[in-house]
């Protein structure tokens, strides 16, 4: 409540005016004196009494509240920061993510994410998904098109995040087969799909075009995803290994077909219908990735005659593609076809002459090894990475055992030997281990 200064509050009368005021001579009654009249102190307004009630009140708040006033005032600071920092990050980071989508679609988006990625509640998240790609069809969003495919997979995602991996695989496997069935179309030659274009014929050749383009890029999404059910197949929650390995190869399969087909007609391997467009199609390292994926997955099988022939494609599709500026990718393959070779000579091998074979396997092995070895000395920094030391690593520690494996024992522990002062100079202290096994194994011996 707040209060008015009252009259003694007014400051007193100083006593030296008091007393020049006594000295004053006398008037006689002859003297004509003007008398005033007695000032008369004025009513507060309404508005200075507010004012004098502000002003004692934050007296009262500074002089009750030492410590919780300053504490009070920086909370309002840092509230205040934040929620400007929220709108700018609104402004710059989540909006652009919007201006897509026509307004109704965004709306309800803010709402499927909020429940996804702030208050996870997947029944709220799956009804506001669902009605923004109703209202998106419905208001003339292309059923392909990358905003709408994309909402289907961040559905899945959402899914896989509440831990409903089961409706996360069949969120995706649908959308997959949607995309393969719109994709099988328009190589069949089939006009605009699943729209209805109005504005005439110019309309129709542009909506065509535009579906030309999207073939390219919802197939670029499909390897995605079946790499993506390669994963979930494979986690803890389905635990399916036969189906994790046909997602797999479906992905390597999608990629390999498409290869041929944009050889046959003339397009970049890797890119979308142009030379300078990189928006469509997988780029060449991601193709090589899918590649050497499963190529990883058959090797966890040693089952290396079908491992090695994924490793020489995906080398062969970087090689052509870097020229004579090899990356780290470059030195990795190198590196993984020599342990592929390596494993496949310690297994049966069916031939006329089965130790010729093998030891023309462990020679075979040995140079792709030290092809990796030279490929990552040609290559400095920046383009150097992490990639290339470990994989030197590997490689120098795979012909230390290919050559402990044959019975050299001294050149053996010399490539060991380098192996360890490597990892010891980049601190990959799983390399200095198992070198120091090695070394060990071969010290018993």
């Amino acid at each position: 409540m707040f209060t008015t200064t009252t009259t003694r509050h007014l400051p007193r009368l100083p006593a030296t005016f008091a007393r020049r005021f006594s000295s004053l001579p006398r008037v006689t009654p002859k003297t004509h004196v003007r008398v005033l009249p007695t000032p008369q102190r004025r009513a507060l307004s309404t508005v200075q009494k507010w004012t004098l009630g502000l002003k004692q009140a934050r007296r009262d708040i500074w002089r009750k509240n030492p410590i919780l006033l300053p504490l009070a005032l920086f909370s309002a600071a840092t509230a205040t920061a934040l929620f400007t920092y929220i709108a700018y990050v609104e402004y710059t980071r989540v909006a652009p993510q919007y201006h897509k989508f026509p307004p109704p679609v965004a709306e309800s988006l803010r709402s499927a994410v909020y429940y996804t990625e702030v208050d996870l509640n997947p029944p709220k998240a799956l009804q506001a998904y669902k009605e923004a790609l109703r209202v998106g069809i419905e208001m003339g969003m292309h059923p392909f098109s990358d905003e709408v495919v994309g909402i289907k997979i961040q559905v899945a995602m959402m899914l896989e995040r509440a831990g409903l991996v089961k409706a996360s695989v069949e969120v995706l496997e649908r959308t997959k087969g949607e995309i393969m069935g719109f994709v099988e179309g328009k190589d069949r030659g089939e006009g605009v799909i699943g729209v209805k274009v109005e504005g005439g014929e110019e309309k129709v050749k542009e909506m065509d075009e535009f579906e030309k383009q999207q073939r390219d890029r919802v197939l670029k999404k499909a390897v995605g995803i079946e790499m993506k059910l390669a994963e979930l197949y494979s986690s803890d929650y389905i635990q399916d290994e036969k189906k994790a390995e046909a997602a797999q190869v479906a992905a390597v399969e999608l990629c390999l077909k498409e290869l041929h087909r944009r050889q046959s007609l003339g397009l970049p391997v890797g890119g979308g219908l142009e030379a300078d467009n990189t928006e469509g199609w997988l780029n060449v390292t991601e193709i090589a990735t899918a590649l050497s994926d499963l190529a990883g997955r058959y090797t966890g099988q040693e089952n290396y005659e079908l491992s090695i022939p994924l490793y020489m494609r995906a080398l062969d599709l970087l090689h052509t593609e870097e020229g004579d500026s090899p990356t780290c990718k470059q030195v990795v393959l190198l590196n993984s076809v020599a342990g592929g070779m390596a494993g496949q000579a310690q297994k049966p091998i069916r031939a006329e002459d089965p130790k010729k074979a093998k030891e023309q396997l462990f020679d075979a092995a040995q140079k792709w090894a030290q092809k990796a070895i030279d490929v990552a000395a040609k290559i400095q920094p920046p383009v150097r990475d992490e990639e290339c030391d470990t994989s030197c690593v590997a490689a120098t520690f795979n012909l230390g055992w290919l050559a402990e494996f044959q019975g050299k024992v001294k050149e053996a522990e010399k490539l060991y030997g380098d192996a360890k002062s490597l990892s010891q100079g980049l601190g990959f202290e799983q390399g200095v281990s198992m070198a120091n096994a090695a070394l060990k194994r071969l010290t018993k011996n």
